[in-house]
């Protein structure tokens, strides 16, 4: 038997109201804002537009996440070519450099360096 846990998603993003214009967000006022819940994006239209908008805590998170994603392209980036390299080279230095490479991706447990830690097998 296997059992599965469930994970909840970092970007669990909600629709949240929809207005058909900006003025009649903008009449609403605090009960309008109270309505919105956390993690939803909010729409409201204009004549020739559409304004798509979120609470700044919840656009900080998303902020917090792209910045995340970008960081962990460029960490790996950097390990895929230290990879090809011990494939054209597999000597003892180029391996070397394909071990310490994680590191690039900072705030991943693995790669945490500090001074007293053993290392990890």
């Amino acid at each position: 038997m296997s059992t599965t846990l469930a994970r909840p998603s970092a970007l669990a993003l909600v629709p949240g109201p929809t207005w058909s214009s900006f003025e009649k967000f903008r009449k609403g006022g605090n009960t309008t804002l109270e309505e919105i819940p956390s993690m939803a994006l909010v729409r409201s239209s204009a004549r020739v537009s559409l304004t798509v908008f979120c609470a700044t805590a919840d656009f900080q998170h998303l902020v917090g996440l792209a910045t995340d994603v970008r960081r962990l392209q460029q960490g790996l980036n950097v390990i895929i070519q230290a990879a090809k390299v011990v494939a054209k080279h597999p000597d003892q230095e180029h391996v070397e450099l394909l071990i310490h490479s994680p590191p690039c991706l900072p705030g991943l447990p693995f790669c945490r360096r500090a001074t007293g830690m053993t290392r990890f097998n």
